[in-house]
């Protein structure tokens, strides 16, 4: 039988993830209020972009965020940290495609624990936010931090279906736990029986997150200059650690507890992964188990069989996996960090499968695919699937004559004190808490001359592309806020300028991979004006600077009517900073 493990309220505090107790999930809602048991109407997942044809459900998802400090133990290493609900993860969204969601924050970080009052705020990963722009969730950028002792509540529609995440989007503060899984039911494109749910993944850290950010922009010339070392890598918020690496005067207790999950005899799961860590490029797979990837992000791909995903910080794919080995065994579901690409103590993260009707579970002892073993050694560049593998269910053709192609160099860059940034074109973004740039825009001021706002004005145009070259060794996974877009070329060296894979049929998605010393070229239609990042999601990346902010058609922004709570939470920010020093260390997203 398997060993026994701490209490869930010690590790996980409130939450179930990872335990048999853990919430399911339906293929959809049962409360909707449309005939026919399917909120989206006539609708079906083969004719139907997600991004197109919003249907109108009538319906509004409530939600209460309490976000403030706790201590709790995920891999058996006490720690303080920042929590939704006193829950790691973080509770669930869900809703039907077309529904509205109403998250309201409630920010009680307080002085505790040896740390400080801080702000927040919330971004809801994918979400277009088309027609409620000013709720992004982007501190400086759309929005005043909320301050302590306040709070904010974000409306928005559910306008793609699929998987996703929310989190934090306040310095690196998500990485203290602020985050958790968000799932937008909708059509089926490709069938399956059972939805398993979110299986999160990423690395984690035992060291305060501001610590971590300062770490990541010291003048050390050590390799992990850019990305830090992580302490272990969790699945479903669950992994074990190592106490004999622990520091003296620590607590730590050994069998904090795995995740497990239950597989139906004959049956084919669904189950959503999405990478909620810190930095890490992390490869999944299931011993003795094929895989079938459906969508990445929120869009529905065609299918394709694979030994392994690769998921860089932030990006999701979904996968249908059929339970059709021997129900009598337990099985391994692996998250492994690649070293190629980041660095951590401990790269494994091992959950549990077994099969319904098995009275006798115990520690698997199955082996990884060949294939899946040798992840890392294809993972030196740290890209994602080869573009010509990955193409979209709904064809949609690239504009071969964008209005503006965008050229922009990433380079890692040693400053006057000796710490390290991150520039692209020369500039480094940094985040006036303050004055956020959508609020200035709304008042028509179009022109910021502070460099390090480092804006990008696209005015009108209608089509814009995006070339990345990154002359250093790291790569990134880029994420665009308001869009999903397409990935036009990614390889090594700068782009030739003509290249487009699947022209007819590009990618398409909100987060992807430039790898190391290679470029990326994406390109979006500006159908939805706002103030949106463009940024790398590695967290020690994205406070160290790397981060565009793109104005898209100002001129219609500034003639829409921004809710009058922007300017009281700017006036509550305001008012909590004159009283309180904002220790802002790095650019402040």
């Amino acid at each position: 039988m398997l060993a026994a493990r701490m209490p869930q309220n010690t590790t996980n505090g409130n939450s179930t993830w990872g335990t048999l107790g853990a919430s399911t999930f339906p293929d959809f809602l049962t409360d909707n209020p449309l005939p026919s048991g399917k909120p989206w109407g006539y609708r079906d997942g083969h004719d139907n972009n997600p991004y197109l044809n919003v249907p109108v459900t009538g319906v509004t998802r409530y939600y209460d965020f309490d976000v403030r400090r706790a201590i709790l133990a995920p891999d058996g290493f006490e720690k303080s940290g920042i929590f939704v609900n006193g829950q790691f993860p973080g509770p669930a969204i869900e809703a039907n495609w077309g529904d509205w969601i109403e998250v309201r924050v409630h920010n009680n970080i307080e002085d505790v624990y040896g740390e400080k009052a801080e702000g927040t705020a919330m971004h809801f990963h994918g979400i277009t936010q088309k027609g409620t722009q000013w709720f992004d969730g982007v501190p400086g950028v759309t929005q005043c931090p909320i301050a302590p002792e306040s709070s904010f509540t974000y409306r928005f529609r559910a306008d793609v279906y699929g998987t996703s995440w929310w989190h934090s989007h306040f310095s690196a503060q998500y990485t203290a736990g602020v985050w958790g899984p968000m799932i937008i039911y909708g059509p089926k494109h490709v069938e399956y029986d059972v939805d398993l749910g979110p299986v999160m993944l990423g690395d984690y850290y035992h060291s305060e997150y501001h610590d971590v950010v300062q770490a990541a922009a010291s003048n050390s010339t050590d390799f992990n200059v850019y990305v830090p070392w992580s302490d272990n890598s969790l699945i479903n918020g669950k992994n074990n650690y190592n106490c004999s690496m622990a520091p003296e005067n620590s607590t730590c207790f050994s069998q904090a507890g795995l995740s497990q999950f239950r597989f139906q005899p004959g049956k084919t799961h669904r189950l959503r992964l999405m990478n909620t860590g810190a930095a890490a490029l992390v490869h999944f797979s299931i011993d003795g188990h094929k895989m079938q990837v459906i969508t990445n992000d929120f869009e529905p791909i065609v299918p394709y069989e694979a030994d392994y995903i690769t998921l860089g910080a932030a990006q999701r794919t979904d996968i249908l996996v059929t339970a059709d080995a021997n129900p009598d065994a337990t099985y391994w579901m692996r998250s492994t960090i690649s070293l190629n690409c980041s660095v951590s103590h401990n790269t494994e993260a091992k959950a549990i499968i077994a099969y319904e009707g098995n009275s006798n579970i115990q520690l698997p002892n199955s082996t990884i695919s060949a294939a899946a073993a040798k992840a890392d050694d294809k993972a030196f560049l740290c890209k994602n699937d080869d573009l010509e593998k990955t193409v979209p269910y709904f064809p949609q053709a690239v504009d071969p004559n964008p209005d503006t192609v965008e050229t922009i160099e990433v380079d890692l860059f040693t400053n006057a004190t000796g710490h390290h940034v991150w520039i692209m074109n020369n500039a480094t973004q940094y985040t006036d808490y303050n004055h956020p740039v959508m609020l200035e825009a709304y008042k028509g001021n179009f022109s910021f001359p502070d460099p390090r706002a480092n804006v990008y004005d696209f005015g009108t145009n209608r089509t814009v592309r995006i070339v990345l070259n990154t002359v250093y060794q790291s790569a990134h996974p880029m994420h665009l806020h308001g869009h999903n877009f397409q990935v036009l070329a990614e390889g090594p060296g700068a782009w030739d300028g003509k290249t487009i894979v699947n022209p007819e049929n590009p990618l398409r998605r909100d987060t992807h991979m430039q790898r190391r010393y290679g470029h990326l070229v994406i390109q979006f239609t500006t159908d939805n004006p706002g103030v949106w990042s463009y940024h790398c999601h590695i967290a020690w990346h994205a406070s160290m600077g790397y981060n565009i902010v793109i104005l898209e058609r100002p001129a219609e922004l500034a003639k829409t009517q921004i809710p009058f709570v922007m300017d009281q939470t700017c006036d509550d920010w305001n008012k909590w900073t004159s009283n309180n020093i904002v220790d802002q260390i790095d650019s402040g997203i």
